[in-house]
């Protein structure tokens, strides 16, 4: 019989929580509750220069089952038109892995697609860069076109492009092509972290000054902050998030880090 070790942490609710010490990235959980794959997530260790955490880590996870070949397919020939040079390289190396999907990005795709189940969508749509990951693995999950939104000044076709804020405080310019979206064309727009939420209005407002319909916005989470409510207010969403951990998100402190420590 395994026994697991765990120690005790305090939660919001002044209640003593067993918890499991952290998490190696190889690991699978035995029983894999809603969010398990969150605790993989790490915490910033390089200052305030940087994001609060690590999302991506929970993309390492470990190839534990075999994906039906018809998903593989399906990736095979997503049109090409809908992609750009550096995002078919992604895309390649998600097909690499896809003969055995990685376990918790598997489970976070199907979270995050659950309260779509009854929505027509045409295409995915990631925006740069850690979106394409998130993006490209939902649409190879649905079977549908992914469409990257890139940084301005990466693409070689003609482009509508739309300035904004990013969480840093800095200004940028992000870009689409001009020959995928048109009107009648209902889009999913992924991103790997909504934090002030700049970067999401900006894909918001060029997918529809192009014609299109936004079916909807995902994310691994989406901050309360202002921008973070404006999206949740005004579109459809999903997230990864359990109602329990949304405070810790929005203090920018997961309970979880502290297994990181030791």
């Amino acid at each position: 019989m395994q026994i697991e070790k765990h120690h005790i942490i305090i939660s919001e609710s002044s209640r003593p929580v067993l918890c499991p010490k952290k998490m190696d990235v190889l690991e699978v959980p035995a029983n894999r509750q809603k969010g398990w794959y969150l605790s993989l997530m790490a915490p910033n260790t390089k200052g305030p220069a940087f994001a609060w955490l690590d999302p991506s880590r929970l993309y390492c996870n470990p190839q534990v089952r075999p994906v039906k070949a018809e998903v593989s397919r399906r990736l095979l020939v997503t049109p090409s038109h809908c992609m750009t040079k550096r995002c078919l390289f992604w895309v390649h190396i998600i097909h690499s892995a896809c003969l055995f999907w990685a376990q918790a990005l598997a489970d976070c795709v199907k979270d995050l697609l659950s309260p779509f189940d009854s929505d027509t969508i045409d295409l995915v749509a990631g925006i740069d860069a850690m979106g394409f990951i998130l993006g490209a693995s939902v649409a190879s999950t649905l079977g549908k076109g992914f469409l990257a939104i890139r940084k301005a000044g990466h693409l070689c076709v003609a482009t509508q492009s739309q300035n904004y804020t990013d969480y840093t405080g800095r200004e940028k310019t992000m870009e689409v092509r001009l020959d995928v979206l048109k009107p009648g064309v209902r889009v999913l727009l992924v991103d790997q972290w909504i934090e002030t939420g700049g970067t999401m209005k900006a894909a918001i407002q060029l997918v529809e000054r192009l014609g299109a319909t936004v079916v909807g916005v995902a994310a691994v989470a989406i901050e309360n902050t202002e921008g973070g409510k404006w999206v949740k207010e005004n579109y459809k969403f999903s997230h990864c998030i359990p109602e329990e951990l949304q405070s810790q998100i929005d203090q920018k402190y997961l309970n979880s880090f502290k297994s990181f420590d030791q």
